[in-house]
């Protein structure tokens, strides 16, 4: 299995190479002027000319890009034009908000998408199938930011001073303060990797809740994101549904199966004892898929709930022409779009043992 991770790890690297050209030559694509989109429409062409200079855009295409690679074969994503700070610092603050939010999203629609192919696939063509399907196609068929409006104005307005309202956007309430993990633990003076890695936990405020054990802190984190949580969960969960209840059939009508029943088991100890782990394979491979698609899609749910992620930092780069964020940005997303496929093709191995990672 390591020579298989070693190999994977060195076939991914001239995929980075490659998504790191295609995100620099597309970026430069964008219709437009990064000066005036940067500072504005009454900006003189001396202010203009001075901005090129100073951000390296007026050099050639090929010696701008030797000289991003360059760097971000060192770790230096650069800095960003709109802004004036580096990359890496902005991602520090905003992938954590994303992946929070991505991971609590994919966990929620991983639980019902699964129980609901379960329960489809164990009552075929029954009302019960029909209800449940209806019910998880209602995530593909309703667009996120409707689903965003009705859910915010639901749950903020309608249900306003009851105890079902819910906050409508923001992260924490105001004025709750937030330690870091380092401080809260009095680790003021620790550096290097463990201090990055505490101080990018510390940003995931239901994480840093609960290590600082600051309840009140989490449990507000949590509240605020139930409903982004519920809305960017819809879609994913509609296809794990789907696949979980087409993937449960097909293996149920297998010889062993037809063998197992034929022993006196009853349905639900064929269903889930036998049959269960042996349709995980498309599932799993769905909900991996899912995850990259959630940290990369995020912007319409970030921009309707106030969370300044991945998404909408994205967003809001592509309309300033930020060419060194899109870049960054999108080269850490694909990183970690990478790094899930690795641990989804190691779970094949896991779940059905005749499967040889060599």
């Amino acid at each position: 299995m390591i020579a298989y991770i070693l190999r994977r790890i060195v076939l991914a690297i001239p995929v980075m190479i490659g998504i790191l050209f295609l995100t620099f030559l597309l970026s430069r694509l964008i219709p437009g002027d990064p000066c005036r989109a940067m500072l504005g429409e009454k900006a003189t062409k001396a202010v203009c000319d001075a901005f090129i200079e100073r951000t390296g855009l007026n050099q050639p295409i090929p010696v701008q890009f030797v000289y991003y690679f360059g760097r971000a074969v060192t770790g230096d994503l650069g800095e960003s034009l709109r802004f004036g700070r580096p990359v890496t610092d902005m991602l520090m603050e905003r992938l954590p908000v994303t992946i929070e939010l991505a991971l609590l999203s994919l966990l929620v629609a991983t639980i019902v998408g699964m129980t609901l192919g379960v329960v489809a696939a164990y009552w075929q063509n029954s009302p019960i199938d029909a209800i449940t399907m209806i019910f998880a196609n209602l995530g593909v068929s309703v667009p996120i930011f409707v689903l965003g409006l009705l859910a915010a104005y639901l749950f903020a307005v309608a249900f306003k001073d009851t105890p079902f309202a819910l906050p409508p956007s923001g992260r924490l309430q105001p004025g709750l303060i937030v330690q870091t993990i380092p401080e809260a633990w009095g680790m003021e003076n620790l550096s290097g990797p463990p201090r990055t890695l505490l101080d990018f936990l510390s940003q995931m405020y239901i994480v840093n809740g609960i290590l600082t054990l600051n309840w009140k802190v989490a449990g507000d984190a949590a509240r605020h994101l139930i409903l982004p949580v519920i809305v960017l969960a819809t879609v994913p969960m509609s296809i794990i549904a789907r696949m979980t209840r087409s993937s449960l059939l097909e293996v149920m009508t297998l010889d062993y199966m037809r063998t197992a029943r034929s022993k006196g088991l009853n349905e639900r100890h064929v269903v889930f004892r036998h049959a269960m782990r042996n349709s995980l394979l498309p599932v799993v491979t769905v909900v991996g898929l899912s995850l990259g698609g959630l940290l990369s899609g995020a912007v319409l749910t970030e921009t309707i709930f106030g969370l300044t992620g991945v998404g909408r930092t994205l967003f809001d780069a592509i309309t300033s022409r930020d060419y060194i964020v899109i870049q960054g940005f999108t080269l850490v997303i694909a990183f970690i779009y990478v790094f899930v496929n690795l641990l989804v093709d190691l779970s094949y191995a896991v779940l059905d043992p005749r499967i040889r990672l060599s």
